[in-house]
């Protein structure tokens, strides 16, 4: 069988031409409209030797690169790929067809019609391919965000498209008729857009016009690699669903490999700098005296600020705080159980209301409430300097401890002292909730200098 391409004399309002194709087997001969339209410089002629030993020529579709590819932008190669590989699967759906039709012979009308069925067999294929990934990234937050998802989740994802929305303006700037597609998305364009996020604050600046719009206003600060990892992982999860529930049919990140992440060895508070900050007098200022004591309280309890933020009188049982972290909730949920140590409890005894619900008067923001730790720590003389990793150059810097102080301190401060005093990640774990073996958990493992006398002195 002989598959030949033929191209016709007219045009359409874009100045493309249609291609057909020609069916030759025996004494069956076929010619039937593809209903594929190609711009007609990407047509050229070569010469072959046919089956009979003779010199001929035949049409081919040549590459923009092969043929000059003078001019071209990306979408118009991104567009010539597309038809050329569509052409390809129909040459290859007729010769399965008629393979399948035991070379039978064919009707007048049979190329013509086999060619409709493949347009109907690719639709779905298409569908997939235009599935806009913004979109995409809405469903799968309406698909999966319930009544109890955390408030940081909702704002890792939003953050997460923002940066895509921006990105596809910023290509719209050289390509107006760009669309991020997530059928068509590859490790090409995964690259692009990691590129992008970690210069975006630099690239809105430039064009004010990338930031303007529904949901892309806001400061835009800069990126480490970290957070564009984090960003990229997101992504990744949105993928991995829509290729689960076959919105699209091939997950880009399959071939992508990201850029590992770095941390720095925890820092937190030693218990004699925990107590100075229990200590400090703040009568003058009793929103500052409130916050210490929620801040002084997660450190004694060891939850995620975003399970602080919904801890209730409820949550208090025999002298144990008992809760389940969000972050977990949706996979393995595994109830916390932490005893509750007397600073603990006369922190909880100093704001006891039997008409309030929640454990502490006031609600507070998570980024208000990460500012003011920083002040807390400073007016309490908590100004030791500690080595970290700088999240934009990867590189160690020096800075006071209230400097980096955040939420999350609070929680290293916890698994940090308990290890200190009694290394057994088991027993720490149970009260953390980290699962066993957690990569997480071995960077609270430092080994500091009285455990290192402790482990020479016990061969001594």
């Amino acid at each position: 069988m002989v598959l030949s391409i033929y191209v016709g004399k007219r045009t359409n309002s874009r100045g493309k031409v249609e291609l057909s194709l020609r069916f030759r087997h025996g004494k069956i001969d076929r010619q039937a409209a593809t209903n594929l339209w190609i711009h007609p410089g990407w047509i050229g002629q070569e010469e072959y030797v046919s089956s009979r030993g003779r010199l001929a020529r035949r049409y081919v579709l040549k590459l923009p690169e092969d043929y000059g590819g003078g001019g071209l932008t990306p979408a118009d190669t991104r567009e010539f790929r597309a038809a050329a590989e569509s052409l390809q699967r129909m040459m290859a759906y007729i010769e399965d067809a008629f393979c399948i039709a035991r070379r039978r012979v064919t009707g007048a009308d049979w190329l013509a019609e086999t060619i409709a069925k493949f347009h109907a067999d690719e639709l779905p294929r298409l569908e997939m391919e235009r599935t806009d990934v913004l979109g995409l990234i809405d469903t799968y937050m309406e698909h999966t965000s319930g009544v109890d998802s955390s408030e940081s989740r909702e704002d890792a994802y939003r953050l997460m498209r923002r940066s895509l929305a921006r990105f596809e303006l910023y290509r719209r700037l050289k390509s107006p008729h760009f669309r991020l597609f997530a059928g068509r998305m590859d490790e090409g364009m995964l690259r692009a857009i990691e590129r992008f996020m970690r210069r975006e604050h630099l690239i809105v600046k430039r064009n004010p016009t990338v930031a303007q719009g529904p949901g892309l206003d806001g400061r835009t600060r800069p990126k480490g690699q970290n957070t564009v990892n984090d960003r990229m992982k997101l992504l990744k999860a949105v993928m991995s669903w829509a290729v689960k529930t076959r919105r699209i049919s091939v997950n880009p990140f399959d071939s992508f490999v990201r850029c590992r992440n770095v941390y720095g060895t925890p820092v937190y508070l030693t218990l004699e700098e925990r107590r100075k900050v229990e200590r400090h007098d703040f009568s003058d200022n009793p929103r500052m005296a409130l916050q210490r004591d929620i801040f002084v309280f997660q450190c004694c309890v060891g939850c995620r600020v975003s399970d602080l933020m919904e801890l209730t009188v409820s949550n208090i049982i025999n002298g144990e705080l008992n809760y389940v972290a969000k972050k977990t909730r949706d996979g393995h949920p595994v109830t916390i159980k932490v005893p509750l140590n007397r600073t603990a409890r006369d922190i909880l005894e100093r704001y006891a209301d039997p008409d309030r619900r929640t454990l502490f008067p006031e609600v507070y923001s998570r980024m208000g409430y990460n500012r003011i730790i920083k002040d807390i720590l400073k007016c309490a003389g908590i100004t030791r300097k500690v080595v970290v990793i700088d999240p934009l150059t990867r590189q160690s810097v020096c800075r006071h401890i209230y400097e980096v102080a955040s939420s999350h301190m609070a929680r290293r401060t916890f698994i940090g002292n308990i290890y200190k005093k009694f290394k057994d990640q088991g027993l720490v774990s149970e009260l953390s909730g980290h699962s066993p073996g957690s990569n997480a958990f071995a960077r609270y493992r430092e080994i500091d200098t009285d455990m290192k006398r402790e482990m020479v002195d016990s061969i001594d």
